[in-house]
């Protein structure tokens, strides 16, 4: 996990990690009876770091698709959250479509880029969304397609920033799902793991950690 992505992996003001995803791995390591180690990474060495074994696992709201699927094993999804077009309020950019011929700032390796790209804007590279946001309010990028929650957070956060967030149909920014990402071999982890997500859904645990953090239970898709 990054470590750096409220509100799924971030620091308190004491340094300690919290979030979403930090939950999920350590009641997911209760039912397994294992103790979770953490490894913060930079999110565009996520991906890198799970297939040079860094690590056995990435819980950082990786969505599942089928680019992915073809590579890595994935877990039971956990929380469903939409896209928004994060943007200046005078930057003329009233629907997720105008983003067309315009700068957005996203990750190269997750799906938002490739969302943004199909709309015709061009990429301005950077590490994750704090850096997204940070280009957008600087001006060196247009807009930012980014997670809802995550710019529920910041924003409260950041109650007098000029920055908008504009919600996007999910055509455009489909909602499919976050999950922990394994490596193919890892079967029997990967087998672990389900099983545990599965009976802390059951249990009620996966909906507590949503409204903890999200105010909502975002546990299951909408209906």
């Amino acid at each position: 996990m990054e470590g750096t992505y409220a509100p799924y992996s971030y620091r308190t003001d004491s340094g300690d990690l919290t979030g979403i995803d930090v939950d999920m791995a350590k009641e997911i390591g209760k039912k397994m009876g294992i103790k979770v180690v953490f490894v913060p990474t930079k999110w565009d060495s996520l991906v890198a770091g799970l297939q040079d074994h860094k690590y056995d696992i990435i819980l950082n709201d990786m969505a599942v698709s089928p680019a992915r699927m073809k590579v890595f094993r994935y877990g039971a999804k956990y929380i469903y959250t939409g896209g928004v077009v994060v943007t200046k309020k005078d930057s003329g950019i009233k629907q997720v479509t105008d983003i067309k011929g315009k700068k957005t700032a996203q990750s190269a390796i997750g799906n938002y880029v490739k969302y943004a790209e199909k709309l015709g804007s061009t990429n301005v590279a950077v590490p994750g969304f704090a850096e997204a946001v940070a280009t957008v309010e600087n001006g060196h990028a247009d807009a930012t397609l980014n997670d809802a929650a995550a710019w529920g957070v910041y924003k409260k956060a950041h109650p007098d920033t000029d920055l908008i967030a504009i919600p996007s149909p999910s055509k455009y920014m489909p909602v499919t799902g976050a999950a922990p990402m394994m490596n193919k071999k890892a079967v029997a982890l990967d087998k672990a793991v389900t099983k545990a997500e599965h009976e802390l859904r059951k249990d009620g645990v996966m909906k507590k950690i949503s409204e903890k953090y999200l105010d909502a239970d975002y546990s299951n898709p909408a209906k």
